[in-house]
Formats: C-alpha cells, structure tokens, sequence
C-alpha cells in the first residue's frame, strides 16, 4: 500500500509539473522535499494532515492517491516544434495515463470493449511510395473516398483511438503510444491549436501507430510521418485534379482553396505537391522563402470551417450519469471536477 501511495504521489507531482521542492513549497512548512522523496520512494508513509496538505497543494482527492492505477503507455513519441524541458515531459506523459485509465474506467462500467484493428496490411514503410499505399488503403478500408475526412478525431474515436487533448505547453504539439499490453492506441495533442494544425499532428501521430520503419534509410521516419498525414489528407488523386500533374507556378487562391476545403496547411500542400513531383525542388525552395518573409510560418491566410474536438469520453460519462449508472460524484472524479461543477455541467433536460 506503501509503494502503491507512492507511486501515485509521483504522478500526481509529475501531472502538476512540479519538482520536489515546488511541492513542498506550495504544501506549506508542514513537509520537507526530502520525507515526499521518501513517500514516492515508498519508504515511509505520511500522517492525515500531511496527506490532505499535498492533495491540496496538487489539486486532487485524497482518494487518487490510493485509486488503482494499472497501466502505462509505452512506445511514447513526442511531436515537438522545439524541445520540451524533461518536466514537461512528464506532466504530458502522466496526464495522458492518467485520462486514458479514466477512459478505460468508464468503458468498463458500461461493458464497452475497446476495439483496434490496423487497418494497413504491410505496414513496413520503406519509402514514400511505401507511404502512399498505406494512405490509399486506410482510405479504402474506411471508405473515406477521395474526400476531405470532415472530422478526423471523431473518425479516429469511432476506430478505437483514444484522443486527449490537453492544456500544455506551446511548443507540444503531439504524442503518440499504445496501453501496455493491451494494444490500444492513444493520441494527446495540444489542446488549443487551430483545427488544420490538429487535423495535421493527428494524421501524423497516425503514421506513428499504424506504420513500421525498420528498413527506412533515405528518410527519416518524422519525414515520412509527415508525409503520410499529407497523403492521407490529401489522396494524389485530389491533388492532380486541383493543381494538375506538373506546375510550374501555384496561386495563393489555389491554395486557399484546398485549405478551406481539406483542412490542410499551404505549407503541408506544397510538400505533398513536391513529394508527388507536381512542383520541382526550386519551386517548392522558393515557395518556402516566400513562406518566411511573409509569416506564414506562424499564420496562413485562409479560412477552415471545420470542427477538430475529441468528445467521446466526454459523452461515455454524460450518458452514465444522466442514466444513473453512476453517481454525479463519480462524473466529478472522471472529469477532475467539484461536484457543484458537475452538476452544471449535467443539465438533463427530459
């Protein structure tokens, strides 16, 4: 019981971002960073007032700290535009376990059975024409066509991912992993990023799941990830039709098009248009100056009307609770919420 405290006060501190001596700090003069080393490590064990002194300071329950918990994630990938600090590493890390034990928790209540099936047969990806196969197949398995996906986490949801998105920080894009032994794919992304952005992460946390890269040389598997979100976006067949197989010179306009229409990024569709020899190298060169002296970087023009928001989780606990298959106390807890917040929350109108 001691390890198993432990254990949960380290996630707890992990989830919060917070060393140590911040916790001790934020819990008041009643515990040092040297006895809450000692509780993680499982070598002692606090008294109550100590106890509700930290849960206080991490923003949880007493009871997470004696809540089972019986999975990790493994094979974590970080997507990141720069690096994250080793913290927030682990806050994202810890945060995303603990969301998808919830989500397996509610599952469980409902007898739901999570399902996942890889819908790629050869799943070795070689190169990019390995790439464009596996996207023609996943879009044919799921009969998707060759039209824009109008919301891909819902897809994804419907598949049996598990989709989290998180508050964090601003240089976190994207991870990837599956629930250790039980093969269930789980994706966490950046909360507040536009739609085109996490239309783009998630298709390429996609490529991280579903595709292998053992004998990959000329590319890197992060480049063909990206590539495989762009082809599974933006089927080749799309792509010849709005800009034709060779192009010398592409319009803003014609840009602005097919991002309104597929939710894909100017600078994503330029790659695509490179990658399947649409525009030469110098074209595409060019374009990318183009890009940083204008700001794309950090702004596209155009406009997406689509919606990206993960809200399966949400709706298994809206739909227990209004049944009374469990108690509004319980929604609280899965929610991370006060019972006054829940309760507004959960407004049954019949």
């Amino acid at each position: 019981m001691i390890n198993k405290f432990g254990e949960r006060l380290s996630a707890a501190r992990k989830m919060a971002g917070l060393s140590l001596d911040a916790l001790a700090q934020r819990a008041g003069a009643i515990v040092t960073k040297q006895a809450i080393s000692k509780y993680e490590k499982g070598m002692i064990k606090p008294g109550s007032d100590v106890l509700l002194a930290l849960a206080n300071a991490l923003n949880v329950k007493v009871d997470f700290f004696f809540r089972a918990s019986n999975i990790d994630v493994e094979g974590i990938e970080f997507r990141k535009r720069s690096r994250l600090a080793k913290k927030e590493e682990d806050r994202v890390k810890y945060k995303t376990i603990e969301f998808v034990q919830k989500y397996l928790e509610i599952e469980e209540i409902l007898g739901l059975t999570p399902s996942f099936k890889n819908p790629v047969t050869q799943n070795y990806v070689k190169n990019y024409e390995d790439i464009e196969k596996a996207a023609a197949e996943i879009r044919k398995k799921w009969k998707l066509g060759n039209g824009p996906v109008p919301n891909l986490i819902e897809l994804l949801e419907d598949k049996g991912f598990k989709i989290f998105e998180m508050d964090a920080d601003e240089q976190f894009d994207g991870l990837s992993g599956f629930v250790e032994g039980k093969k269930i794919p789980v994706i966490a992304i950046f909360k507040k990023s536009e739609p085109v952005r996490k239309r783009f992460t998630i298709a390429h946390e996609l490529g991280h799941l579903l595709l292998e890269f053992p004998e990959a040389k000329k590319e890197s598997p992060e480049k063909l990830c990206h590539a495989f979100a762009g082809a599974l976006l933006l089927p080749r067949e799309v792509m010849i039709e709005e800009l034709w197989e060779k192009r010398s010179r592409i319009t803003e306009w014609e840009l602005m098009k097919i991002r309104g229409l597929y939710g894909v990024s100017m600078q994503a569709i330029m790659a695509r248009a490179f990658h399947l020899g649409i525009i030469t190298a110098n074209v595409y060169r060019q374009f990318n100056i183009f890009v940083n002296k204008n700001g794309w970087r950090k702004s596209e023009p155009g406009v997406y009307e689509g919606i990206e928001e993960a809200n399966r989780f949400k709706q298994l606990v809206m739909y227990a609770a209004a049944e009374q298959i469990i108690s509004f106390s319980k929604g609280a807890e899965l929610f991370n919420q006060s019972l006054g917040e829940f309760e507004k929350e959960v407004r049954v109108v019949s």
